[in-house]
């Protein structure tokens, strides 16, 4: 067996199990690819793929496990150039994170502005989506880490990291008739349309979660994945806006009323994720600290090894430390 074989393999299960495609994909040339497939299935006596004639239609079930022990052996050898880089090289090379919208454009800015006086030597390279997408990135080896929000199962195999909680804010235009209200109910917001994230409409969403609580039926008629997007077709009368609440600005929104959810919907939690096996080199270590400050160097330690603190721990902690009126705040320890 070998490591070539390996990388031909993930390379086809990355692509569609389209041969030519993972050929282009990392230069090399269709019939070494599959010369190589055949080689390694021959040696495993055992068949990787589904087929039909000469066209990968599926991936076996043995096939899946040691695909998935491929990715790991691939991840050791990038952990091994990494460690060689690491002594030579301290502060230079490629940081790529995954991140959605709202991360992105209001919360990142102020981490990264930090974290490059520290390593002007380090390319970051962002990569936006929505939260399936970047964890789907996140999965196939191609980011180091995510950070996004919301209620996903990672898998035994990533280590999740919570960071920080928020509100989310009502947005209406000035003559709307929640205006008219001293205090806003989930029941009053239902009555009207609503526009706002893509999540929002998903079944493990906190806001539908919290309509089903109450027997409401939301009617939520416009989603996006940008916060910008949302204010506008707010400001086109489609209906209320829901924003992450670090997304509202008193200057540039002033034409919209705005208005907590605080005491309307639960807060939602920002985490940071990577994959267990990577070698975390000791800028990521840094930017970690940086963004979760409360997760120390001993307690990363036993995130890898899955001895941490449970996330509801760390969360209660923030509830019973509430502070007043604040609603973008980082998680901090007891």
């Amino acid at each position: 067996m070998k490591l070539q074989q390996l990388k031909y393999l993930i390379a086809i299960a990355d692509n569609n199990l389209s041969i030519t495609s993972a050929a282009q994909k990392i230069f090399t040339s269709q019939p070494g690819i599959s010369k190589q497939l055949r080689l390694l299935e021959d040696e495993l006596q055992t068949k990787i793929f589904e087929r039909n004639g000469k066209q990968l239609v599926g991936i076996t079930q043995v096939g899946k496990e040691i695909l998935a022990r491929a990715r790991k052996v691939m991840q050791e050898i990038n952990n091994i150039k990494r460690l060689s880089s690491e002594i030579s090289q301290q502060d230079s090379g490629c940081f790529s994170i995954g991140t959605t919208q709202t991360q992105a454009q209001y919360v990142l800015p102020r981490t990264f502005s930090t974290f490059h006086k520290e390593y002007p030597g380090l390319k970051i390279d962002l990569h936006q989506g929505t939260t399936e997408q970047i964890i789907e990135q996140l999965n196939k080896q191609e980011i180091d880490f995510v950070i996004a929000s919301g209620n996903v199962e990672l898998g035994p195999d990533i280590v999740q990291i919570p960071c920080y909680q928020w509100d989310r804010t009502l947005l209406f235009p000035q003559d709307h008739a929640l205006g008219d209200l001293r205090k806003i109910s989930l029941e009053d917001l239902v009555q009207y349309p609503l526009v706002t994230y893509n999540f929002s409409d998903k079944a493990s969403s906190s806001l539908l979660r919290a309509c089903k609580e109450q027997k409401l039926e939301p009617n939520i008629v416009f989603t996006a994945r940008d916060a910008d997007i949302i204010k506008t077709y707010v400001r086109k009368g489609f209906g209320v806006g829901i924003i992450a609440s670090m997304a509202y600005d008193n200057e540039h929104d002033k034409d919209l009323i705005s208005y907590s959810t605080r005491e309307m919907l639960p807060k939602c939690t920002t985490w940071l994720a990577f994959n267990k096996n990577l070698f975390l080199k000791q800028y990521m270590k840094d930017f970690i600290e940086l963004f979760a400050p409360h997760i120390s160097q001993q307690e990363l330690i036993r995130y890898l090894y899955s001895e941490h603190t449970s996330s509801s721990e760390l969360l209660n902690r923030i509830k019973a430390n509430d502070s007043k009126g604040i609603e973008f705040r980082r998680v901090v320890s007891a």
